[in-house]
């Protein structure tokens, strides 16, 4: 687990220190906002599909809570997925820092991890399950891995179900085939303390805003309805399993910033409603006299395979899982340990 928070520190670091990296440079609105639509539209694709991280277990039905022994496990899964690396990379290149080429040949990473447990029906043949992760992470965790000055926070937020109903399942036989619905909401945001005395200038027509010690935060969320099946051959040692996904999502995604103190264009305060209508013509949807945010909301339709095998000891599985999402073409790995009767 701690090798896992290691891994979404690098993740938020990497994020914040490409974005405050265009701080010293003095930026065009109309870019930004063509590059964020691009993040956006990524982000869209990629949420839903980060949001099935969890609840793939092996075993497409495990059972009634009834049997004896009663079926029922818990246990914790940790992975990431992939989203499109052209939408951040794009940013990146405005700004004249692009990320490593060797990330285009597999998309740029965002982990998770959720704890997850599942229990078996009463009388008719199905399962349910349910999962749950967050953190918030604080400067002082950065500092106590790597001893440095960081100011950033991340927090993240997964929480989902899924009800599946076994429609083949023999107790001669090892194959299992259900089918199943579920929910998940995931939302997330990154933030940190802009380095340096300079005010960020960030210009539009013939004016610039002027930002003072700026704070950059990073939103996302998605709400999915998740329709899977799936089917799994039971073994005493493996259990292999594959199943496919479809979801229907409602996401978010954007930025923004903050100032401590009032933002102002060529002098004046932007807190009135010639400037709000000028800065809104840049793709802007949320303006007060100390932040400017860019947030849209987009509903599409996802779809996954998923596949992996368990090593089954007593009482102990150990999950490896991949899965293909499309579109955006992402991948994504996850490991999962749990104890299950």
């Amino acid at each position: 687990m701690r090798k896992f928070k290691k891994i979404i520190v690098i993740f938020a670091v990497t994020l914040i220190l490409t974005a405050v990296s265009a701080y010293s440079l003095d930026i065009n609105l109309g870019e930004v906002q063509k590059n964020a639509d691009k993040f956006i539209e990524s982000m869209s694709k990629s949420l839903p599909f980060n949001s099935a991280l969890g609840l793939n277990w092996s075993d497409a039905y495990i059972g009634q809570i009834t049997a004896v022994p009663p079926r029922f496990g818990a246990g914790i899964t940790a992975g990431f997925t992939t989203m499109e690396f052209d939408s951040i990379n794009s940013m990146l290149v405005m700004f004249d820092i692009p990320l490593p080429e060797g990330l285009s040949q597999g998309g740029f990473p965002q982990p998770g991890y959720v704890f997850d447990a599942r229990i078996g029906g009463i009388n008719y043949p199905f399962d349910f399950g349910f999962k749950f992760g967050m953190f918030n992470l604080k400067k002082d965790f950065w500092e106590k891995i790597k001893k440095e000055e960081v100011d950033f926070t991340m927090d993240y937020l997964l929480i989902g179900g899924d009800l599946r109903f076994a429609v083949f399942s023999r107790k001669t036989s090892p194959l299992n085939i259900s089918i199943g619905i579920g929910f998940n909401y995931m939302k997330g945001n990154l933030s940190s303390q802009m380095p340096g005395d300079d005010p960020l200038e960030l210009d539009f027509d013939s004016r610039s805003l002027t930002i003072l010690k700026p704070v950059l935060t990073l939103l996302w969320e998605t709400k999915t309805l998740d329709f899977k099946a799936q089917a799994s051959y039971k073994s005493s040692v493996f259990t292999p399993y594959i199943g496919f996904g479809a979801a229907h999502a409602w996401s978010g995604a954007g930025y923004r910033l903050t100032a401590d103190e009032e933002i102002k264009a060529n002098g004046v305060a932007i807190d009135n409603n010639l400037f709000k209508d000028e800065l809104k013509e840049f793709g802007l949807t949320g303006i007060t006299a100390e932040s400017i945010e860019q947030y849209d909301n987009v509903s599409n339709w996802s779809f996954r395979i998923f596949t992996g095998f368990s090593i089954n000891v007593p009482f102990i599985k150990i999950d490896l899982t991949g899965m293909f999402g499309f579109p955006g073409n992402s991948y994504g790995v996850t490991l999962g340990t749990r104890f299950q009767l």
